[in-house]
């Protein structure tokens, strides 16, 4: 029901006529290079409507309790433009579980094709590259479509690494829309199959994964911020639903660092996730 009532309002929230529109600002609804905050926690490859030469270099990390263990997430992601409206990311990220009591250790994940958090029984990295194309932007409408594709190469955990390097694949398209609510208000959603393939059995499962976000700006000019909440949906014949909500704030702290804190709060999950916290560093690259 839960789940039934999120998506609900997001499709009304982006597709419905303009509610929360303040006026008519001619010379916005004209320029065509609209600005999107991504979400944090689980972001799209670069910007919608990105621009050629655009830069980005991401350090992350976080810390998920769950009820017997607890995990540690890390990443690397450098985004980039080669053209308009094309956008590349390479993303490394490390996951580390730890017991929190002796003998006990993390639930098996077999029944998760990607389970939130990186709750899985074994200590992993993977290789995440991905790309995002703008396809239509609407200015009167202030609303953008983008689609693209994630490629997740995973690794064997580290105690096994080599053994072998890699043990699976997860075939990640997805589509995206935007849309901005008169001035400050913004939604996005963006959603796509997950689909894993273990090498060693050649088995595929299929996830879907339905991410939405509603955030609102603040400040002004280079000081622009924003908050929001982030929704993570994913759900699947073979897998047990999930379902994380994950507010957010986002600073421009200089012209090229923004720094962003994000809140993990477990509805459903398929892995006993207790709470999350997650930071991220970014800095734009001239």
């Amino acid at each position: 029901m839960i789940k039934k009532i999120l998506v609900s309002t997001f499709f009304l929230l982006l597709f419905s006529n303009d509610l929360f529109a303040q006026g008519n600002n001619t010379e916005e609804t004209k320029e065509a290079d609209l600005k999107y905050y991504m979400p944090l926690y689980l972001d799209i490859p670069a910007e919608m409507n990105v621009k050629k030469g655009y830069q980005e270099l991401n350090l992350a990390g976080g810390y998920a309790d769950f009820k017997n263990f607890e995990g540690v997430r890390t990443l690397v992601e450098y985004d980039f433009a080669p053209v308009d409206n094309l956008g590349f990311e390479i993303e490394v990220p490390f996951i580390f579980v730890h017991d929190k009591l002796k003998g006990v250790s993390a639930p098996e994940s077999e029944n998760t094709t990607v389970p939130e958090e990186g709750g899985n029984t074994d200590d992993a990295m993977a290789l995440r590259i991905g790309f995002n194309y703008t396809f239509l932007t609407l200015p009167e409408a202030k609303t953008t479509l983008s689609a693209g594709y994630f490629n997740e190469l995973e690794t064997s955990p580290f105690d096994e690494f080599g053994k072998p390097l890699f043990v699976g694949n997860v075939y990640n398209p997805f589509f995206a829309a935007a849309k901005i609510w008169g001035q400050r208000l913004q939604s996005m959603i963006y959603a796509g199959p997950a689909i894993k393939q273990e090498f060693e059995s050649n088995e595929t499962k299929t996830q879907y994964r339905f991410n939405t976000i509603l955030s609102y700006r603040f400040g002004k000019g280079e000081k622009e911020s924003f908050f929001g909440l982030e929704c993570n949906q994913t759900f699947g014949k073979e897998d047990k639903p999930q379902l994380i909500l994950r507010p957010q704030v986002q600073l421009q702290m200089t012209d090229d660092f923004k720094i962003g804190l994000v809140a993990g709060v477990p509805v459903m999950t398929s892995n006993d996730l207790n709470a999350s916290g997650f930071l991220r560093l970014i800095y734009s690259m001239p």
